[in-house]
């Protein structure tokens, strides 16, 4: 894994981190000021930052992991995370654990740092006929 995946799949987990701790001081540091959240539930409205933030006090997640992490470097300043992500969560009285397949886009700023100003968010597809065909196209290509 290169130096570069590595770093965001870190800063990934610190902010998934900081989310069960409500460490808004961790989260204000990796969101940056454009932030938006898309989820398949919704594909038509945008989550933005300040929305999200506001959410953590009634979406709680006691436990989170990060499966199947690919990190692409698209330039200098740009990078895409994506992952099978697993969490024991609540939306008040909603019980929302499971499994999730996230995207995330991770921006460098002015000041060198990554920050985070895009999390797409979809249930992930099972084993099934779709995935054996690619599978194979894979396997051909």
């Amino acid at each position: 894994m290169s130096n570069l995946a590595s770093l965001i799949e870190e800063l990934s987990t610190r902010w998934m981190q900081a989310w069960i701790d409500l460490d808004y001081a961790i989260l204000e540091g990796l969101l940056a000021s454009d932030f938006t959240l898309i989820v398949s539930a919704m594909p038509g409205t945008q989550m933005q930052r300040t929305a999200w933030l506001a959410t953590c006090q009634r979406y709680r997640c006691t436990e989170f992991r990060y499966h199947a992490v690919q990190v692409r470097q698209l330039s200098d300043e740009l990078a895409v995370m994506s992952a099978v992500a697993e969490q024991k969560a609540t939306l008040g009285d909603v019980d929302r654990s499971g499994r999730f397949w996230l995207t995330d886009v991770w921006r460098r700023d002015n000041s060198g740092q990554w920050r985070v100003c895009a999390r797409y968010s979809s249930v992930p597809e099972g084993d099934g006929h779709s995935a054996s065909a690619l599978a194979r196209l894979n396997a051909e290509g």
